[in-house]
């Protein structure tokens, strides 16, 4: 006797679009969140505060859809933590948790390192305008962010790539820090 198998190929059909969805969603939430860190660099924040709302809601409708997919998704959820962690720190100087952004632990750090690299670049381009105290403010919410994960060590099956992105990191900290001292003609920052 051979088993039905049409319910089991129907249910295969159903995962197969829940995770071609989920992929759909989370290039779409990474397409947007690099558009609106482009923005902020080019100081568009009226567009920027729309985009991240669409973001935000993008991301909402991608966890609703992952149930199973988290890992087709992670890169989608760092960018949105980059984008928004980046908005809050040019506008308000603060840094969310992962609590207020809603995201586990694992995107959530992996969206801090990414961070910094933007972070420089702002650093840099205040350093270019004359802005040497923004620019400084800059190194030093890196300097912190740096700091406070500085002692995050587990394997890569737990938290993927993060010793990479935290040298990574070091490297645009320090290479911050080496300008602004250029600068500024002093050996202190």
């Amino acid at each position: 006797m051979i088993p039905k198998i049409g319910n089991i190929t129907k249910d295969l059909e159903r995962l197969q679009a829940r995770q071609d969805r989920v992929m759909s969603l989370s290039r779409s939430v990474i397409r947007l969140a690099g558009e609106s860190i482009s923005n902020m660099h080019a100081k568009k924040y009226r567009e920027v505060k729309k985009q991240l709302a669409r973001l935000k809601k993008m991301v909402l409708e991608l966890k609703g859809a992952e149930g199973g997919f988290e890992y087709y998704s992670m890169q989608a959820h760092q960018e949105y933590v980059e984008a928004s962690m980046l908005y809050s720190i040019i506008t308000t100087g603060k840094v969310p948790g992962a609590s207020e952004m809603k995201e586990n632990s694992v995107n959530y750090l992996l969206g801090v390192m990414d961070t910094m690299g933007e972070l420089k670049r702002e650093s840099f381009e205040e350093m270019r305008a004359g802005n040497i105290r923004r620019a400084k403010e800059y190194f030093t919410i890196m300097q912190k962010v740096y700091d406070a994960t500085l002692h995050i060590r587990f394997a890569n099956s737990v938290l993927p790539n993060f010793r990479k992105k935290q040298d990574v990191a070091r490297i645009q900290l320090e290479g911050t820090g080496s300008e602004l001292l250029r600068l500024s003609g002093s050996d202190k920052v």
